[in-house]
């Protein structure tokens, strides 16, 4: 099967009005710096072609360029710096926290400007305190604008946010009903091939479906394993000694959340794509590799030559569309034949890794 990976963002607002960390930017990346240096430019520009500046343009362009890089730089670094608090504050506090800010770090830097330019023998005119206060009114002005900005930039996240979780409602309540389904078709088969046995699985199934049904839409991934490993309990009532699973987890379990039915559907292809069609089949490897920044989980199973996955291809093309509206680019899902067994992998980020 073809390589799948998974894109999307996520970006929104609490009921409370609290700012969700993925709507604020990461401020202490060169992309933030370079359009902070761009836009400094641009102001700077617009500042010097301002009527009444005569010969004496260009050299206010470069004073003017100086201040307002220094001014930028420092104020973007403050906020990469409170980042972590900012996040934290409702909406309205924490914009006008960042014009504060931006309105002390111009009078601060205005000041020192001041100073340092008479000391090389600029003539001002105008005074420091009025000189101060220009530059706050510029400083004030931009902020509002970028306020404004921000604002269509929240209203937009907002409005994709709502039709990402929609879908992806959609997604989960098509995964649900085939997970329920073909659970009750492994009970039927099993009252006919092993009547005995049919009572415990009944009560097996019954807390497989509790767990399936009860789970919010995104759960933790030791949720997620104990939901494979009841399924699996289940379905060893049926194949018995056929069905090997190979568990490698580590201890403790990442701690990270993922949509609910994740790993289920792909340990249930594995055992009807490969544990029910061959008599000495190989075991079902369940891994999982915890990493700085994402968490990798592995399922492998052997392939049948000839074999058609259709119904795994839909099952892997569900799970890649939910994790792409959870994570967007910062998961993935990689699927295909590896050595003679047929591989899947699945990349979920940290909490704050993909930052």
């Amino acid at each position: 099967m073809p390589v799948q990976s998974t894109n999307a963002s996520a970006t929104d607002t609490d009921r409370a009005g609290t700012l969700l960390p993925a709507a604020l930017p990461a401020f202490c990346t060169a992309r933030v710096i370079l359009i902070t240096l761009a836009l400094g430019v641009i102001l700077s520009l617009l500042l010097s072609l301002v009527p009444g500046v005569g010969t004496e343009r260009w050299s206010r362009f470069g004073t003017t360029l100086w201040l307002v890089t220094w001014i930028a730089l420092v104020t973007v670094a403050l906020l990469c710096a409170s980042r972590r608090w900012l996040q934290r504050l409702p909406l309205a506090a924490l914009l006008a926290t960042v014009v504060v800010l931006l309105l002390a770090v111009t009078a601060a830097s205005s000041a020192v400007a001041f100073s340092a330019l008479l000391s090389v023998g600029w003539e001002p005119g105008e005074t420091a305190g009025r000189f101060v206060l220009h530059n706050l009114a510029i400083a004030l002005v931009v902020g509002l604008l970028g306020i404004w900005v921000f604002s269509l930039h929240l209203a937009n996240a907002r409005q994709i946010n709502a039709a990402a979780e929609a879908e992806l409602s959609a997604l989960h309540a098509r995964i649900r009903p085939h997970f329920l389904f073909n659970s009750l078709n492994t009970v039927a088969e099993l009252i006919h091939e092993r009547p005995e046995a049919a009572e415990q699985a009944v009560l097996d199934l019954s807390r497989v479906f509790r767990a399936a049904l009860a789970a919010d839409e995104r759960v933790t991934l030791a949720e997620e394993i104990e939901l494979a490993r009841r399924y699996l309990d289940l379905e060893q009532w049926r194949l018995g000694n056929r069905l090997r699973v190979d568990w490698q987890l580590p201890e403790p379990l990442p701690e990270i959340r993922l949509p609910v039915l994740t790993l289920q559907p792909l340990v249930e292809n594995a055992v009807r794509h490969s544990v029910e069609r061959q008599q000495a089949a190989g075991p079902i490897r369940i891994e999982c590799q915890p990493g700085r920044r994402s968490v990798g989980l592995v399922i492998e199973n052997d392939l049948v030559p000839g074999e058609d996955r259709h119904g795994n291809g839909m099952a892997l093309a569900n799970i890649a569309d939910r994790l792409a509206l959870v994570f967007g680019e910062a998961a993935s899902l990689r699927a295909g034949p590896v050595d003679g067994r047929f591989r899947v992998k699945l990349v979920i980020p940290q909490p704050g890794g993909a930052a």
